[in-house]
C-alpha cells in the first residue's frame, strides 16, 4: 500500500498537471461551511459537480464513490461525499502515470476485485452488506475474502483524502489551525469523576 509520503508526492505532482491548480482549489473549497450561515454549505463547485474521471472508468468511479461514502457516511458532519474523496483519489492516480505505475495497477486490481465480488451491480443495501462481509478479516483474523486487499487500500486512501480535505479537517474535526488553549476545562462526564 502506498505510504502517506507517496500520496503527498503524488498530490504535488497532480497539482502541477494542467488543470491541477483548478482541481485542488475547487476540492479544498468543497463542503466549506458558509461563515454567515453555519448550517449550510455553499453550492458544490461546478468542476466537482460535473467531474469526469481521469483514471477510473465511469463504472469504477461510481463504485469507488459509493464505497467511500459507506466507509465515511454523512451524518451530523460531512462525509466522504462532501469531501469528494473519490475525486481526490481519481485525480491523484491520474498523476501517477509516469511515476507510480505499480500503484495504478494496484488500484485497477482492487476495482476488478470489487467488481468480481459483485459490488458494482448491487443496490445501496447490498453494497453495505458486501462491505461488511469484505471487511470481516479486519475483525476476525481467521476470516478471508478475495476483495479484502481492495477494501484496505480504499479505506486507507479514503481516510487520508477525507482528513486532508476541508470537510474532514475543519468541518468534521473542527480544526482551528495553529492556536492554543488558554485554559483546559475539566471533563464534565459524571462517569469520569469516579475515583
Amino acid at each position: 500500500m502506498p505510504s502517506r509520503r507517496d500520496v503527498l508526492d503524488l498530490a504535488v505532482r497532480a497539482a502541477a498537471l494542467p488543470g491541477g491548480a483548478e482541481f485542488f482549489s475547487a476540492w479544498l473549497r468543497a463542503a466549506a461551511v458558509d461563515q454567515d450561515d453555519h448550517q449550510h454549505a455553499p453550492p458544490e463547485p461546478p468542476l466537482l459537480r460535473n467531474y469526469q474521471p481521469k483514471f477510473f472508468s465511469p463504472a469504477d468511479f461510481a463504485a469507488l464513490q459509493a464505497l467511500t461514502e459507506i466507509l465515511i457516511p454523512t451524518d451530523d458532519t460531512p462525509g466522504a461525499r462532501e469531501a469528494h474523496c473519490a475525486h481526490y483519489i481519481d485525480y491523484l492516480l491520474h498523476a501517477a502515470d509516469d511515476v507510480a505505475p505499480d500503484m495504478q495497477k494496484q488500484w485497477r486490481d482492487a476495482m476488478a476485485a470489487l467488481q468480481q465480488a459483485g459490488f458494482h451491480t448491487l443496490d445501496a443495501n447490498g453494497r453495505a452488506a458486501l462491505v461488511e462481509e469484505i471487511s470481516k478479516p479486519e475483525r476476525d483474523r481467521s476470516a478471508t475474502h478475495p476483495a479484502f486487499a481492495a477494501y484496505r487500500l480504499i479505506k486507507q486512501q479514503n481516510t487520508f483524502a477525507f482528513y486532508t480535505s476541508r470537510a474532514g479537517m475543519i468541518d468534521a474535526l473542527d480544526y482551528k489551525g495553529n492556536s492554543y488553549n488558554t485554559t483546559f476545562p475539566a471533563c464534565d462526564h459524571p462517569q469520569h469523576h469516579v475515583i
